[in-house]
């Protein structure tokens, strides 16, 4: 007995050290797998569509990662062109506008006479002698640029890394899309639970991940849209690139496209322009932050069933473990853990009436 007991510590002790060592081998590349991945998920019915057509499941697999790349490179190629046109015509107005005196208001507020106004607002309560704002602000600015253009910087020098990245993706997404069900179905086998828990756990998860990316980036996308058109309507500089910046800002709860419009709805106001201010404003409360409160419960929080605290949470601390792809493995992780714990109330449930103290 004893040494069975050895031989299976043994035998334990080298599965971990192979999974360890094959964890290792894999770890480079895990994002372009997960990726491949998760594209796969989202261009499954599509991938399944076609497969009634096409039996030839290499040609089929082919012909999705030809469609899905084509679906991301040529928007990413006409959204980063606009950005890049937008950010380039931005800079010189910037500086048109410095040297104007237009952004006097805000870069030089002792012309305005804030501190003045803020002392005497505030005076009575805080001591704001030494407070000067325009000292602040320029050392904002500065920070701010020199944030931007290492920004950039990283963005030219990681563009070799991101197209292998990419590649390395796509590459995974094709046997994902050729023996994806097949290797779903070796998972579930896996699995050391009764078929009736693999099927709630699967198809728990299936509905997170199609609320996470369908459900996410369709509000996001419908956001940043509508941001951005309120932009150009109002005449405001870089719509495109506002409005995917709200876009993203979307993706997080709580967080929202509302940190772009109220700062840009105050400067205007400041500037003296109150009508496009206060245009720029409701049009942003009533319009953009409504449109994500009508269909984020509708599309996002009704599916996964997460509360709006651990879905915030699980996707701050997913962007922060997995990068880009925390927005959707944070979710996930959390409802994982959530699903298991369903799983395991029955069985606590049974056991209490053992573990109950006579009274």
């Amino acid at each position: 007995m004893r040494r069975e007991h050895i031989a299976l510590a043994i035998f334990i002790v080298l599965i971990v050290i192979a999974c360890y060592l094959f964890y290792a081998i894999f770890r480079p590349f895990l994002a372009s797998i997960i990726w491949g991945a998760v594209l796969a998920g989202v261009f499954h019915p599509l991938n399944s569509l076609l497969g009634r057509r096409i039996k030839r499941h290499n040609l089929r697999a082919l012909i999705m990662c030809i469609i899905v790349v084509a679906v991301i490179i040529v928007p990413a190629v006409v959204i980063a062109l606009g950005l890049i046109g937008e950010v380039t015509s931005a800079f010189p107005k910037f500086k048109q506008a410095i040297e104007s005196g237009q952004l006097d208001f805000l870069l030089k507020p002792r012309t305005y006479g804030w501190n003045e106004k803020i002392q005497q607002l505030l005076g009575n309560h805080i001591d704001l002698s030494s407070l000067d704002l325009e000292s602040i602000i320029g050392k904002n600015i500065e920070r701010l640029t020199a944030f931007l253009l290492q920004q950039v910087s990283n963005f030219v020098g990681n563009f070799s890394a991101a197209i292998v990245s990419f590649g390395l993706a796509v590459f995974s997404m094709f046997f994902f899309f050729r023996d994806g069900e097949r290797l779903v179905r070796r998972l579930r086998e896996l699995l050391p639970m009764s078929e009736d828990l693999k099927t709630s756990l699967t198809g728990r998860l299936k509905e997170v991940i199609e609320a996470s990316i369908y459900g996410g980036v369709l509000v996001a996308a419908i956001q940043g849209i509508l941001g951005g058109l309120i932009f150009w309507i109002i005449g405001l500089p870089s719509p495109i690139f506002w409005g995917t910046v709200m876009a993203v800002l979307s993706l997080i709860p709580i967080v929202g496209p509302y940190l772009i419009y109220i700062p840009a709805s105050i400067i205007l106001i400041l500037a003296g322009s109150w009508i496009r201010g206060a245009i720029l404003f409701a049009l942003g409360v009533l319009v953009v932050s409504q449109s994500d409160n009508l269909l984020r419960p509708i599309i996002i929080s009704s599916r996964t069933r997460i509360h709006t605290l651990v879905l915030f949470f699980s996707i701050l601390g997913g962007l922060k473990v997995f990068g880009l792809l925390g927005i959707i493995l944070g979710p996930v992780v959390a409802s994982v853990v959530l699903t298991l714990l369903e799983v395991y109330k029955p069985i606590l449930g049974k056991s209490e009436p053992h573990e109950a103290m006579p009274k």
